[in-house]
């Protein structure tokens, strides 16, 4: 199945849990991207990689050391991950981001150098979104860097109580069109 049905088909059925009808854009995906300096970044985490369109260009652009966490709650996800993504760079993990520290001890890995974040945050509770991003940065190494893009511009407001670096990209070729946010430790 196309990805592109794959995660309309989960809009349709899970619209709270899934922030767009269609994956992200190649120009939402090298905003995002271009923020990570991957010849030396070692461990990235992606929350909320859904079918992947990220991912793999997270991938393509990695060292061959490197490890990328991928903290998907959405068992569909998943397991369509597991199949069309085969490198044993990538760890699938079918669970809330809020237990990023949980994982980073269970692969020993000392700290995270950048997260990237697809996840819905207007449908999240304030405290769900403010455990996700304290864990965040409590994960990130020194230097390291936050960078999550939603559909609405009111996210910075919640990000500045934990990052005091904080700067914002609009992305108007995106379906819908969409906000950046970089925030670094």
């Amino acid at each position: 199945m196309d990805d592109k049905l794959i995660f309309f088909s989960a809009f349709v059925r899970y619209p709270k849990e899934i922030g767009s009808v269609v994956p992200s854009s190649k120009f939402l995906i090298n905003e995002i991207l271009k923020n990570i300096d991957f010849k030396n970044a070692a461990y990235i985490a992606e929350y909320g990689p859904g079918t992947g369109c990220v991912t793999v260009e997270i991938l393509k652009r990695s060292r061959k050391d490197a490890k990328i966490l991928c903290f998907e709650t959405n068992k569909k996800f998943c397991s369509y991950l597991r199949k069309k993504i085969r490198d044993e760079r990538l760890i699938i993990i079918n669970d809330s981001a809020e237990n990023v520290k949980k994982y980073l001890k269970k692969f020993n890995i000392p700290k995270i150098n950048y997260v990237v974040s697809g996840l819905p945050f207007s449908s999240l509770n304030t405290n769900k979104k403010c455990i996700i991003i304290g864990e965040t940065k409590d994960t990130l190494k020194d230097k390291g860097k936050f960078v999550v893009y939603q559909y609405l511009n009111n996210f910075k407001k919640y990000l500045s109580n934990y990052f005091s670096d904080i700067s914002t990209k609009f992305v108007p070729l995106n379906l819908p069109p969409c906000f950046v946010y970089i925030c670094k430790k």
